[in-house]
């Protein structure tokens, strides 16, 4: 059995299936409740979802996204979107291929293109294996040639998350509910949209069997050593018994969250105004504010620089020790995805760099070097003079200290250490800064410029690095 549930084989192009598909459309039309799931899904395209745009679906082949695959298919035409579809191939099932391929019929029978991402993801990840496969997920979501990543998500899932969160400590934002429509996390010009988050499972299995969907279930979401089956397998169940219609009051108390976390956020925006600078919190107007309002500050600049939020022990650690700290002490604190460092009245935000190694430049436009980014520009009169160059062995180096250096000549050669600490670079930089080779002589180094004795003279071919720290 290649999964754990096929009830019906997609049936053949020439089957009823095809007419189901347009058929949607006029089922909606002729709907006589604004309230029924399917008239939702509709207004939804309609309101967020312009002519000419590119919608990626993501595919798993469960029943949900089948269904969403099935009514954007039905869509498409009248809304006058472009629809795909994307398939993340986890490798973590034995049936993770029959999976795969029952996409591709799926996809085929209803003539939208499929894109397969297959990602790794490690089983012993710290986050857990659920956690893991969907960060794996999203990062695959994030490479989408598209204007919106379409999800799958529905109402038990937004009662489940609810309880989930809640039971962990989470505050407002965690049980906030999953919102219709929000930009894709790192990316301007992409956006994620729910259109079945009105839709009670329940109504998205009859639309699946009432228009002869084949879907497979994943083995893995009836495994209840995982915290949050256990919860939709064992727990909802007995509160839907007990709580008649607690899926809808719990999806409708996520908003009152959605709302109190919104609030927040708008507080917190006020109060950066004053107390980031630069992208850099000063600590003298953070401590002025109480001790809520100075965490929802810290909440929201690590929001704004993409952060995975730290737990609220982690975060209030972090406030003791940025704000308690004496004036003139440099504090470094471990908030697990970066750093947090406090130097000279402010608090900066750093990631947190792998192990740096020697690397020889090769003539690349572009390298990575220890998580980072290094840019190589061609000009003229700019930089470092070309023809020195040429022939010999150019290395990219960690601060290793002792080093000297001279970027002008008026100025004589001096330690590294000191120019740094008079050009306000903070300590953490300096560590993980990279320092361009030529044999033993130190050519460039970031911030400071060119040595002397390596700079290109007006008109002369020149190479200009850049680090994108």
């Amino acid at each position: 059995m290649p999964c754990a549930r096929l009830p019906r084989h997609p049936p053949p192009r020439s089957s009823s299936s095809a007419s189901n598909a347009c058929s949607v459309m006029a089922n909606t039309r002729n709907s006589r409740s604004p309230a029924d799931p399917a008239v939702r899904v509709a207004s939804c395209l309609a309101r967020h979802v312009r002519v000419g745009e590119r919608l990626v679906a993501g595919l798993s082949g469960g029943v949900d996204s089948v269904a969403l695959l099935h009514l954007l298919q039905a869509h498409a035409p009248s809304l006058g979107f472009r629809l795909s579809a994307l398939h993340v191939h986890h490798g973590l099932s034995p049936h993770a291929d029959a999976w795969l391929a029952h996409c591709r019929r799926l996809c085929d029978l209803l003539g939208v293109p499929l894109e397969v991402a297959r990602v790794e993801v490690r089983r012993d990840a710290a986050s857990g294996l659920e956690a893991a496969a969907r960060q794996a997920r999203y990062a695959a979501f994030g490479k989408a040639e598209a204007d919106w990543i379409v999800l799958a998500h529905q109402r038990d899932d937004q009662a489940e998350t609810l309880l989930f969160n809640l039971l962990r400590g989470t505050g407002p934002s965690g049980a906030a509910a999953m919102p219709v429509a929000r930009p894709f996390p790192g990316r301007r010009d992409l956006h994620i949209l729910r259109p079945l988050l009105d839709a009670p499972r329940s109504w998205i299995e009859r639309y699946a069997e009432e228009h002869q969907l084949a879907w497979i279930e994943d083995e893995s979401n009836r495994d209840e050593r995982h915290a949050r089956n256990h919860l939709r397998q064992s727990i909802m169940p007995q509160l839907r018994e007990r709580f008649p219609g607690c899926d809808a009051v719990l999806a409708r108390a996520a908003m009152h969250f959605a709302e109190a976390d919104a609030l927040l956020s708008r507080l917190a925006e006020i109060d950066a105004a004053t107390a980031i600078r630069e992208g850099r919190i000063v600590v003298a107007e953070l401590a002025r504010l109480d001790e809520a309002r100075a965490r929802n500050v810290l909440r929201h600049a690590l929001k704004q620089a993409g952060v995975t939020m730290p737990d609220s022990a982690r975060l209030q650690e972090a406030l003791r020790q940025a704000c308690g700290a004496a004036a003139d002490r440099q504090v470094s604190i471990d908030l697990g995805q970066c750093m947090l460092h406090r130097h000279r009245g402010q608090l900066w935000l750093a990631p947190k760099h792998p192990l740096a190694v020697d690397t020889e430049w090769r003539g690349e436009a572009a390298l990575d070097w220890a998580g980072t980014r290094m840019r190589f520009d061609r000009t003229r009169g700019a930089g470092i003079c070309l023809a020195r160059l040429e022939g010999k062995a150019i290395w990219i180096r960690p601060r290793q200290g002792g080093e000297r250096f001279q970027p002008d000549p008026k100025r004589p050669r001096r330690e590294l250490r000191k120019l740094l600490q008079e050009s306000g670079v903070p300590p953490w930089q300096r560590k993980a800064m990279p320092l361009l080779w030529c044999g033993e002589q130190l050519v460039w180094v970031p911030g400071l410029g060119v040595d002397v004795a390596w700079q290109c003279r007006e008109g002369e071919p020149g190479l200009l690095p850049k680090w994108e720290g």
